[in-house]
């Protein structure tokens, strides 16, 4: 790849949290001033099951209606980089904690895959293993005020959450790490503590597509992680970026989805269903630590219109280019695919893609081998049918009967279109007004008329 970059570098952190089924999520901090803690304790409307299924909940927040990018979208904690992620000062800071540069090393994944974010700069005093992981937690704290530091116990599985004496010092630290990257260090240096690194896994990594032109022109090359506690802590949202801080399971975060409650960006519902094949954090643990050293590539989503919706396709399908094209053009079009999502489908024998026909319909397809020692996402309908027992009544069109979808497909075909074209839908995904009218017509004509 050529030229000069035209994205931003991001990271974020899928944090899992033991929480036993039936055992109640806990109150805020102390609280001695008027800032609102966030008290995790509802659920999202789903069925019980779901909930009951788990051992553990994830945090994801509600980004702002004006925010620039995937507005009122709900998404894992995280962000852009900063320079003060490279800052040496870090390493002064393990330093006089008793680590040595060895143990820095340690963290720096070498003869395996590396995503195109992880290429240094001729600027950078720290390694981008170790930046990319300060940003995370950096980030997770400013959006959350959830704080990773390094357990008393010595894991590389289960970090620990610093738990602050009042809202007001919580606030009052988000405030400035927010305002300034830099006074996270001087946090950690206030709290005696240093930033779990170890348990913080490389998950996925995803670059935003060339055509999304309603996310007007905004790109970023996004690393996921993943960390695990031991109990959900305290959260305070930053009042800025964030208006929700939510622990639930991820069950009913994809349920809630399909039934048009909340909305989540394509790659959280691919990843929020890789989640659905482990019932225990320790099991999600133990998996992350060995996947983690397995590296990672760059995943682009190369999108495709069909007939009847679209496909973003992924590396591993039959239908990915061999070449990709990172960059795109200015104003650049998604690909047409000459077929039904049905005939891509048929005339493919690997498959790793994400189906759209409207915002709240993305199911994840996969039968293709697996990639970096990876597991295939569990499509929600199959995970209600296969480890709930339950009859699926929200989500995969194919679930539905033949004159449902007939129906469906037959309203106007500018319906999924606009849904992914109007900047209206995606300022106002959280009240679902804008699409009642199709929705109410749903309802009223269950079977296709004849």
């Amino acid at each position: 790849m050529a030229g000069q970059k035209v994205w931003r570098d991001a990271a974020s952190l899928i944090l899992a949290a033991k929480c036993p089924a039936g055992k109640n999520l806990p109150r805020g901090c102390k609280s001695d001033s008027t800032q609102k803690i966030t008290e995790p304790n509802k659920e999202v409307a789903a069925p019980i099951d779901c909930s009951n299924y788990f051992d553990y909940k994830v945090l994801m927040l509600k980004r702002r209606s004006k925010s620039k990018f995937m507005p009122n979208a709900y998404v894992f904690p995280g962000g852009v980089i900063a320079q003060a992620d490279f800052a040496r000062g870090w390493r002064d800071l393990f330093r006089d904690f008793g680590y040595t540069e060895d143990d820095l090393e340690e963290l720096v994944l070498k003869d395996v895959d590396r995503p195109m974010l992880m290429k240094a700069e001729l600027d950078e005093s720290i390694t981008r293993d170790i930046a990319f992981r300060l940003a995370t937690i950096r980030e997770t704290f400013e959006e959350s005020g959830v704080l990773l530091v390094k357990s008393s116990t010595g894991s590389s599985s289960q970090s620990e959450a610093y738990s602050f004496s009042s809202s007001s010092s919580l606030n009052s630290w988000q405030t400035k790490v927010h305002s300034n990257p830099e006074e996270l260090l001087s946090l950690y240096r206030q709290v005696g503590a240093v930033p779990d690194l170890w348990a913080v896994k490389e998950w996925s990594n995803w670059l935003t597509p060339t055509d999304l032109h309603e996310q007007v022109k905004r790109r970023f090359d996004n690393i996921f992680y993943t960390a695990c506690l031991d109990s959900i802590p305290t959260s305070l949202e930053d009042q800025a970026e964030v208006t929700t801080v939510q622990w639930t399971d991820p069950a009913s975060l994809l349920h809630q989805f399909y039934d048009r409650q909340l909305w989540l960006a394509p790659p959280q519902v691919y990843e929020l269903s890789r989640l659905l094949n482990f019932r225990a954090q320790d099991d999600l643990g133990q998996f992350s630590e060995i996947r983690h050293q397995k590296g990672l590539t760059t995943w682009l989503p190369i999108r495709m219109e069909c007939e009847d919706g679209i496909l973003a396709l992924l590396p591993g399908d039959s239908l990915y280019p061999a070449s990709p094209d990172y960059e795109g053009n200015t104003g650049q079009k998604s690909g047409v695919y000459p077929g039904s999502l049905s005939d891509s489908l048929a005339a493919s024998e690997q498959l790793n893609r994400l189906e759209f026909r409207d915002n709240y319909d993305c199911v994840p397809r996969v039968s293709c081998d697996s990639q970096h020692g990876h597991i295939h996402p569990c499509s929600y309908q199959e995970f209600q049918i296969n480890q709930l027992n339950m009859v699926p009544k929200v989500g995969d069109c194919k679930f539905c009967p033949e004159k449902q979808r007939r129906f469906c497909q037959s309203q106007p075909c500018t319906q999924w279109r606009l849904s992914f074209t109007s900047q209206e839908l995606l300022k106002k995904r959280g009240n679902k007004k804008l699409e009642e009218r199709f929705m109410q017509k749903t309802r009223e004509y269950p079977t296709f008329p004849g």
